[in-house]
């Protein structure tokens, strides 16, 4: 794997792994709570959007074009989720050992390079990951001790 996408990966892992820290931590009742949103108004919610969202994503790193399917997973139980999450990280470390760095990705017609497109896709997790801290907050769910510890973030 090229080093710049390599570099790209470690930031998917480390903002991926606190997406796995909240599904470990909070219980069943925390991520059903309803939340001040309109659409994925759970953490459940939220959680099986970035999978879906990140398998839009990595099929896109083989296919080159980018299709965002309006589909739902068949399991999102704890269990089910962390076990997609493993399923879509295997494949995305697997696709990204085949770039070079110059892969171009069609975005419904706007051309986006290799480094644009793996960044978009942390950069979404990463606003997931921000609004559930906000709703954690919001509505008294208790963050995770290692995330409050390691984001510097009030319990």
């Amino acid at each position: 794997m090229i080093i710049s996408l390599k570099g790209q990966l470690e930031d998917w892992k480390q903002t991926r792994s606190i997406t796995l820290e909240f599904l470990s931590e909070l219980n069943d009742s925390d991520l059903d709570k309803k939340l001040p949103r309109k659409k994925l108004n759970t953490i459940r919610q939220q959680i099986e959007e970035m999978a879906i969202i990140q398998s839009s994503f990595v099929d896109a790193i083989i296919t080159k074009v980018l299709n965002f399917e309006d589909t739902s997973l068949a399991d999102t139980s704890k269990n089910g989720l962390t076990q997609k999450f493993t399923q879509l990280d295997k494949k995305l470390e697997e696709s990204l050992e085949t770039c070079t760095g110059n892969e171009i990705i069609d975005w419904y017609g706007e051309e986006k390079n290799i480094h644009t497109h793996v960044s978009t896709m942390i950069g979404h997790e990463q606003m997931h990951i921000g609004q559930i801290i906000a709703f954690c907050y919001a509505t008294g769910i208790h963050i995770p001790d290692v995330l409050t510890e390691e984001m510097a973030l009030e319990g």
